[in-house]
């Protein structure tokens, strides 16, 4: 496991969104071509790897259901294992080929590509194939903030969800979205001239993150009140204790 320089002679010069998965670069002398691949998703998505003695974030440039091409700052070496996440999502991978930033990873199980763009399982619904019409709508709907198409659920059965439920499902929904404005936001940071001309709005981006992070775990806490007084950002934490508004 290492941040080391990839061992593979290839150079991300030359290197495209469609070099993924559990493939590298073809020899013309080295024999019969190998089987068609499974199509790949072109996508830029927020995700980590776990492995022994690494977490790291990375991106998902592409995705297919058996293999993907990830982005990032440190990866296992060729041949090691490791644990791709995605917000509610996992599968484990090993990695067959890395080249600067950019290694390919075939997958152990099938990913379904709509539901890593949802980051969550997803329904398409009866009769809704998943296709890739429908992963661009999943896919836009996320950036939109906006429902799942296809996925809205007729009405539950008349009946009064208890306060403890949907506090626990608030936090989960803040938690979400703290997730989705950090994943905006790494790509913003990513540029330099975002960066240079915005550090201020950046700045307050980030204070965004971390107060829907704190407010869903205290929504989350058995005792509210101590987590309250354990938050470390010292504006928020006044402002929750304040006094009554009315």
């Amino acid at each position: 496991m290492s941040g080391r320089p990839a061992r593979s002679n290839l150079s991300d010069q030359g290197l495209s969104d469609d070099m993924s998965g559990g493939e590298a670069p073809s020899d013309p002398g080295a024999g019969p071509a190998p089987p068609e691949r499974a199509p790949r998703r072109n996508l830029l998505l927020a995700a980590t790897i776990d492995a022994p003695g690494l977490h790291a974030p990375v991106r998902i440039r592409n995705l297919s259901e058996s293999g993907a091409m990830l982005e990032g700052a440190v990866f296992p070496d060729i041949g090691e294992p490791f644990t791709l996440r995605r917000a509610e999502l996992s599968i484990t991978a090993t990695v067959v080929w890395r080249a600067g930033s950019r290694c390919g990873v075939r997958l152990d199980g099938v990913a379904t590509v709509a539901d890593w763009v949802a980051g969550k399982r997803v329904d398409p619904g009866p009769g809704a194939g998943r296709n890739q019409q429908y992963v661009d709508r999943v896919q836009a709907a996320v950036r939109a903030g906006t429902v799942y198409p296809d996925t809205q659920q007729p009405p539950a059965p008349a009946g009064k969800m208890s306060e403890a439920d949907l506090t626990a499902r608030l936090a989960q929904e803040l938690a979400y979205v703290k997730r989705l404005l950090e994943a905006v936001g790494d790509e913003l940071t990513d540029d330099g001239l975002i960066v240079q001309k915005h550090s201020r709005s950046l700045q307050d981006f980030d204070l965004a993150c971390q107060i829907l992070g704190h407010l869903a775990a205290i929504l989350a806490a058995p005792d509210r009140g101590a987590a309250v007084d354990a938050v470390a950002l010292q504006d928020l934490r006044a402002r929750l204790q304040r006094g009554a508004i009315f």
